[in-house]
């Protein structure tokens, strides 16, 4: 059950006992940040300061509390307050360590202060329950959001290389909010509808990140040991990268939109680390992961593709060289396609005899499994992955 849900479901008395305390929950929660985050309490050192602190919780728990037993949550709303926290936060000199420790501190004096209150009113434990979940449910959309802020005010304060180049981390690193366009204007940027992350790898001996081949439209960094960078137009940006030096490999991963970046990023790391192994075939400096879909799917988990494979072929096991090959290009023909032996034979350039006799034998190893509609995309999978990591 989501936060969104529970608040919904808790009886609206409870926010009638909880509203007339709310003043002096707001107050204890800000004592508790006093106590608990010495920068918070290091840059309250005029009243007004601190009153306003306390103001600001205040409001906060009373959106909150007119959440309880309602369907309007007001879930934009209360993100939209906790960005602009994060923001503050960063503008006044506030580590985001000490933002997000703020919101855990006074999510739990709430608590503890509301379930006080319910508790004197005679609410059960169910109801308690309930407000646990929705209230512990709303930490992390709440320290997501006030990370969300943090980073747009970083951004915004940067120099435009140094932004670009924050910006360029933060999207791989999967640290933007699904509202990419909203975070771009607070930063100051104009982002493209879509993206494909590029991932750079250099093998032994390779020389330092031809860094001049990047246009200089493009959002990159080519610095350290990992060059990344994301276009919106891959196939023009990259003309000019089949001029890599010997070593290196430049990975391209999916199209997707803006705030998904950190999938593209991850899927073309995978493949530039497939490449260098030699597991996507014959591939030039510039590997385009839409080319080896099938082998990326099949190669996501190498550990539990080579499990299944295993225990898949085990009949194979005692079938050795050149035979073993052959049976298994046979059995892969025959689970893609049910064929008959004349059709195998054509598929693999083979006379229908010749086909008929591995057939028998795999009928003899495989028995009934050959039947079964789920055993056979199991014994497919396992012979792809077969041949893609050489097991």
């Amino acid at each position: 059950m989501s936060g969104l849900s529970v608040w919904s479901k808790l009886p609206p008395e409870l926010g009638a006992a909880v509203r007339l305390r709310i003043p002096e929950i707001a107050l204890a929660c800000v004592e508790g940040l006093e106590r608990e985050v010495p920068e918070y309490s290091g840059k309250w050192v005029h009243g007004a300061d601190r009153a306003e602190a306390v103001e600001s919780v205040r409001r906060a728990i009373e959106r909150d509390v007119d959440r309880v037993g309602s369907e309007d949550m007001r879930h934009a709303e209360r993100l939209a307050d906790f960005r602009c926290r994060g923001r503050l936060a960063c503008q006044r000199g506030l580590t985001r360590e000490a933002v997000q420790a703020a919101v855990r501190v006074t999510n739990r004096v709430a608590w503890r202060r509301i379930a006080d209150t319910a508790r004197e009113h005679g609410f059960s434990a169910d109801v308690l329950y309930l407000l646990a979940e929705g209230m512990f449910a709303d930490v992390e959309t709440s320290m997501a959001a006030v990370a969300e802020g943090y980073t747009a005010a970083e951004l915004a304060a940067a120099g435009d290389g140094k932004r670009n180049r924050a910006l360029l981390r933060a999207l791989v690193d999967g640290r933007v909010p699904a509202d990419v366009d909203g975070f771009a204007a607070v930063a100051g940027l104009a982002l493209p509808d879509r993206v494909a992350a590029v991932a750079f790898r250099a093998g032994a001996g390779a020389p330092d990140f031809p860094a001049d081949l990047i246009p200089e439209h493009v959002l990159a960094d080519p610095d350290g040991p990992s060059p990344v960078l994301l276009s919106a137009d891959p196939d023009a940006d990259l003309a000019g990268f089949d001029r890599l030096p010997a070593g290196w490999i430049a990975a391209v991963g999916p199209c997707v939109r803006f705030a998904d970046a950190a999938e593209s990023y991850r899927i073309a790391l995978r493949a530039a680390e497939l490449a260098e192994r030699g597991l996507l075939g014959g591939t030039g400096p510039v590997v385009w992961c839409r080319e080896h879909v099938t082998k990326l799917l099949l190669l996501a988990d190498e550990f539990l593709v080579a499990q299944l494979a295993e225990k898949t072929l085990a009949p194979l096991a005692g079938v050795r060289g050149h035979r073993r090959e052959q049976l298994a290009d046979t059995l892969l023909a025959l689970v893609r396609t049910r064929g008959s032996a004349p059709e195998l034979g054509r598929m693999l350039d083979l006379h229908p005899q010749t086909v008929r006799g591995r057939l028998k034998k795999l009928g003899e190893l495989f028995g009934d499994r050959l039947d079964d509609p789920d055993e056979r995309l199991r014994l497919e999978l396992s012979l792809l992955a077969e041949k893609a990591l050489s097991i």
